[in-house]
């Protein structure tokens, strides 16, 4: 065969139609829902220094906070709540201590908390972002925000 020149002259043009193709949208129903997702643990703002240090853990106290953490991860923000061991707490109602390492810490500006029961007075205090919980403080003697009895 012989050599065959490419042809010479106008590019072709696209082909326009009266209903161009219209860009596909997701379908969403709704919202996501926040409450039916499992709990991810964040340790990147842990508090290492101060009174509630997370630095601090003794063999017996990460074997009791491992424990639980694990269990509350396989649970839903609803089950977790359901459970009891969930509370949001606002900052104005935390000890004097705890306001100040706040300060101290930079996250003065933070309005909630969350506390976990871990054992008896045991609690990990953590900030809250959907169902992302960031965890801040080891709070072994219930300082932080101390519950006072009725009648004593």
């Amino acid at each position: 065969m012989g050599f065959v020149p490419k042809r010479q002259g106008k590019a072709k043009q696209p082909i326009l139609t009266a209903n161009p193709p219209t860009p596909k949208i997701p379908f969403y129903l709704g919202s996501p829902n926040l409450e039916a997702r499992h709990i991810a643990w964040r340790l990147s703002k842990a508090d290492v220094d101060g009174p509630f240090s997370c630095g601090d853990f003794v063999h017996d106290d990460f074997k009791k906070l491992w424990d639980r953490l694990r269990a509350f991860e396989k649970m839903s923000i609803a089950e977790f709540k359901q459970a009891g061991s969930f509370h949001k707490v606002p900052t104005l109602n935390l000890s004097k201590l705890a306001k100040s390492r706040l300060q101290g810490i930079g996250l003065d500006d933070v309005d909630v908390l969350y506390s976990f029961r871990i054992t008896g007075a045991c609690r990990l205090w953590c900030m809250k972002h959907e169902n992302l919980l960031s965890v801040l403080w080891w709070d072994e003697k219930h300082e932080v925000y101390p519950s006072h009895k009725k009648n004593t």
